[in-house]
């Protein structure tokens, strides 16, 4: 099968018409901010239409004000019935995302040509574990970002 790069500001009507419908629509992700779950253009995801309302974990794709489409994991439903999201990979959370901006949730993936649910109880466990070891994972990136800014310097001033 041929595969074609485009935008996905230019298939977001007929994603959303196949999500109406109740259908799927499956897309290789762009970007680091999921990693290690989603790999840059290599893992596809499963999008179907967003539920009423989101539960922590859940992985939607929705559009920041800005218009750029994101696709992040909810770490907390707040009381006004927003939420705050965040990817894997990032430092900080993004408060206020309402529900109006989801253009649908990821059901599954392929990580290595294997499908793995969203429903899967290993992943579950394994999304638990990874917002468990969040404040780590914090020092650890920060720590990781410093040193190669200071091997950067240190390499230029050689």
């Amino acid at each position: 099968m041929r595969t074609k790069r485009i935008q996905l500001a230019e298939m977001l009507p007929y994603m959303v018409e196949k999500l109406d419908a109740q259908g799927q629509v499956i897309f290789t992700v762009a970007g680091r901010s999921m990693m290690p779950t989603l790999r840059d253009r290599v893992d596809r995801a499963c999008i179907v239409g967003a539920p009423d309302c989101l539960s922590k974990y859940d992985m939607p794709l929705y559009i920041r004000d800005s218009g750029q489409y994101v696709l992040h994991r909810v770490v907390k439903v707040s009381i006004d019935g927003t939420y705050v999201l965040r990817g894997d990979h990032q430092y900080f959370s993004e408060p206020g995302i309402r529900q109006d901006q989801i253009i649908g949730v990821v059901k599954g993936f392929w990580r290595g040509g294997h499908y793995i649910s969203c429903q899967n109880p290993w992943y579950r466990l394994y999304c638990r574990i990874w917002w468990l070891f969040y404040p780590l994972r914090y020092v650890v990136l920060r720590a990781r970002g410093h040193m190669g800014r200071l091997m950067k310097k240190t390499n230029k001033n050689s």
